[in-house]
């Protein structure tokens, strides 16, 4: 196997890959030699600028292929979302790990290994340190373990191809861990872990399992704290995956049966009692309804609105429908969270942006600022002028919102960013009202028992 220094140097037109490369449109038009591709200047003719930016560019070329990296250019770092907005990947330490990354492939020493679940962006990362290295013109080889066993299994036996890769002097392994192979291959493999180990040749090794379901052997030499740096990537956390909504309201619905009151039933016991007929209804009308909008249900703590909010989404699940429900204040603290570490809103903004249907919970049940309030306006904002149905749940009653005035009533921060809210909840052409007027229903015995 040539070095990449002697392709380079000794490649001639005829060759394989000038061959493969002529196809490319690289030239065009030139001011300076229009196109003739010499200038002369000082009285001898010399090659013009426009050759040199050719030839860089032809290079560049060989060297990606020569690494194994012409299908993977778009895995470059700098593509590399650190929000969590792509893949499958928990964000929270994602810019640590890309500066981790980019500083390895400044420098390659000892070895990187990276793990992860499947789609979390383990391959992005070693392909992106590879192309890095090509980039500088520093040698690399980036091979799946496929590629590895077929260089194997291809080679005669004096092996010249499996010993120069044993030997290179950067190498990048993706996808190792869920194969099975003959012994020979294992020991094949072993053998390359091991010389390049003992030589502390600099590796990158992409698992495709967890490090502890391999060997002993395996698992002390990935794990060696004197020649290995770690990175493991951990997923998305299921609820974040899911619809959201909490375990206690799975079985929430919309059919519960109600007591009717007795004689001797209490006035405020009748108002609950119309009170949650009426939101049932409106309730099953908002499902069943072909193009709904936005809900905005209110009533003091314990009332139900928790509750009728996830029997809606429960329903609109059975309807086939793509539902996200999330308590506001944990929305925006794992926003807050992740812009402190400057890594973009995260996971959970983006679902609640993009859901066909959101649940908002408890919207202004916490201590707001100016910042949450503009964080929630603009969520708003975007959902609504994009026509995404949204229910909004809030021990904050209608009338306070419909006619907010800051100095007579405070809701939230009280910046001008809630009372954009106000205006936007209290649309009528665009928002319908569920008041649930029980102080708490918990504690009241008016729904059967089903």
């Amino acid at each position: 196997m040539e070095s990449l220094k002697e392709i380079l140097n000794n490649r001639k037109q005829i060759g394989n890959y000038s061959v493969n490369f002529q196809a490319d449109n690289y030239v065009e038009d030139c001011k300076i030699c229009n196109s003739a591709k010499w200038i002369i200047e000082n009285n001898e003719t010399i090659p013009c600028a426009c050759q040199t930016s050719i030839q860089d560019n032809l290079d560049y070329k060989i060297r990606l292929k020569y690494s194994g990296l012409e299908q993977l250019v778009e895995y470059d770092l700098k593509n590399f979302k650190i929000d969590g907005s792509k893949g499958k990947s928990d964000a929270t330490k994602l810019r640590s790990f890309l500066t981790l990354v980019k500083d390895f492939s400044k420098n390659p020493m000892g070895w990187l290994v990276i793990n992860g679940p499947t789609g979390t962006g383990k391959t992005h990362l070693a392909a992106g340190i590879a192309l890095k290295c090509v980039e500088k013109g520093n040698p690399v080889i980036f091979k799946s373990i496929q590629e590895v066993i077929d260089t194997i299994t291809n080679s005669g036996s004096e092996e010249d191809s499996y010993k120069d890769l044993i030997d290179y002097p950067f190498l990048i392994i993706d996808d190792y861990g869920n194969q099975n192979y003959s012994d020979w291959i294992e020991e094949k493999i072993d053998h390359l872990f091991t010389h390049r180990y003992t030589r502390k040749l600099p590796t990158v090794i992409v698992l495709s399992k967890n490090l502890f379901d391999l060997n002993d052997r395996v698992q002390m030499r990935f794990s060696d704290p004197n020649l290995v740096q770690s990175i493991n990537i951990e997923p998305i956390k299921e609820n974040y995956l899911s619809n959201g909504i909490p375990k206690v309201f799975e079985k929430s619905n919309l059919s519960k049966e109600l007591k009717k009151p007795l004689k001797n039933t209490s006035q405020s016991d009748k108002v609950t009692y119309d009170s949650i007929e009426m939101a049932l209804f409106k309730s099953k009308e908002y499902v069943d309804n072909k193009n709904p909008s936005w809900l905005y249900i209110h009533g003091e703590t314990g009332s139900g609105k928790s509750y009728l909010s996830a029997a809606i989404a429960n329903q609109l699940i059975k309807k086939g429908k793509d539902i996200y429900f999330i308590r506001t204040s944990e929305l925006i603290d794992k926003v807050r969270g992740l812009v402190r570490s400057n890594v973009g809103k995260g996971p959970e903004y983006e679902k609640s942006k993009e859901v066909e249907f959101l649940i908002l919970d408890d919207l202004w049940g916490h201590n707001n600022t100016k910042w949450s309030d503009e964080l929630l306006y603009n969520l708003i904002v975007y959902r609504q002028d994009n026509l995404k149905p949204t229910i909004i749940n809030s021990s904050v009653i209608y009338d306070i919102i419909k006619s907010y005035n800051p100095k007579k009533s405070q809701i939230s921060s009280d910046s001008i960013f809630t009372e954009k809210i106000c205006s936007r909840i209290a649309n009528r052409n665009i928002v319908e009202q569920i008041s649930l007027v029980s102080s708490d229903i918990r504690k009241k015995n008016l729904i059967r028992k089903v």
